[in-house]
């Protein structure tokens, strides 16, 4: 109602600006008139868009702050590791869900044995052998990212490597375990905020989007319910 009454007043005052009469002061009265209305209504019209884009606006921040989303990147792994720096410095709470670790495994090895003396960290990576040797997961994911048979498999078992030849962890804060599941995402939680993000087809996961979200949204909730889950289910490497 609002847009078709302003909308009017702007044919009408357009149809004045064209009426010929007396002039006063240079512009007929019918001019004057038309360009005094014709501005109503452009402002008028002007005044419900704003409106209309500011309802929208506020339900698209009131979607977000539900879910808890505050950030979403186009990448992640190493080309957000400076919003992973910034978190992990000071962390109490580190939760991992990847499936090789290789370029986490490369950052932060030597940050290990720290973090395991401040933080309770927990790292679930893909059983390599699961459901079986011969026909693993993590062998048709390296095909699924068209990379080499093998790739995933080598990149946990050097994982393991580097946790087990670190003498200065303290085993009871710092557990890594093997999924003997489907990954359905990967998952960083720092403290009460978590980086997760999909697994794509002929993707290379390092290169898929990255979604942070915070508790107090449900998405934290779902996300942390999920590693729980996964958690309960996964087992610890033999020897480790």
């Amino acid at each position: 109602m609002w847009l078709g009454i302003h909308l009017i007043l702007v044919l009408i005052g357009m149809l004045c600006m064209t009426t010929e009469g007396e002039k006063i002061f240079g512009a007929t009265l019918a001019q004057s008139l038309g360009s005094g209305v014709l501005a109503t209504g452009i402002a008028g019209m002007a005044l419900y868009l704003y409106v209309r884009l500011s309802e929208q606006t506020q339900n698209r921040l009131e979607v977000l702050t539900d879910a808890g989303i505050i950030s979403v990147f186009r990448h992640r792994s190493v080309r957000i590791k400076s919003h992973y720096d910034e978190r992990l410095r000071t962390a109490k709470r580190i939760d991992l869900i990847g499936l090789g670790l290789s370029s986490f495994r490369e950052d932060y090895a030597r940050e290990f044995a720290e973090w395991s003396r401040r933080a309770k960290v927990r790292i679930l990576l893909l059983d390599p052998d699961f459901p079986t040797k011969a026909h693993s997961l993590a062998d048709y994911r390296d095909i699924e990212e068209q990379g080499a048979k093998g790739k995933i498999r080598g990149d946990v078992e050097a994982f393991h490597k580097a946790i087990e030849g670190d003498a200065q962890l303290d085993r009871s804060r710092f557990e890594v375990r093997q999924m003997c599941s489907i990954p359905a995402i990967n998952l960083l939680r720092i403290d009460d905020e978590i980086f997760w993000g999909p697994y794509l087809m002929a993707e290379r996961s390092r290169n898929t989007p990255t979604l942070l979200v915070q508790r107090g949204g449900f998405m934290f909730d779902d996300l942390e319910r999920h590693f729980e889950e996964t958690w309960a289910v996964a087992v610890p490497k033999a020897g480790a």
